[in-house]
């Protein structure tokens, strides 16, 4: 299955982002639970990279059906402000 990333910042805007352009208290994140690939997405790192870290209890995540997990933004935050690896370009 292909991963679908959504390129106009519409479709992954908040009703406050689309109201005015406030400073997001999520840092940029959407206001809604994240899977693996977007925070991926988002962090600059591999997919595996973040299941190793909820693997291994640095970044939490809620069960999501039988096998999803789901990061919340705040947790990825944290997760980033103690070290995540990040991709340089």
């Amino acid at each position: 299955m292909r991963k679908q990333s959504y390129s106009n910042p519409v479709d992954t805007a908040t009703d406050a982002q689309l109201v005015g352009d406030e400073a997001a208290p999520n840092g940029g994140l959407p206001n809604r639970l994240m899977t693996a690939f977007e925070v991926a997405e988002f962090v600059g790192c591999h997919e595996e990279t973040v299941r190793r870290a909820y693997w291994r209890g640095l970044l939490a995540s809620q069960r999501f059906g039988v096998r999803g997990r789901r990061f919340h933004p705040a947790d990825v935050l944290d997760w980033i402000s103690r070290g995540a690896p990040t991709r340089v370009s």
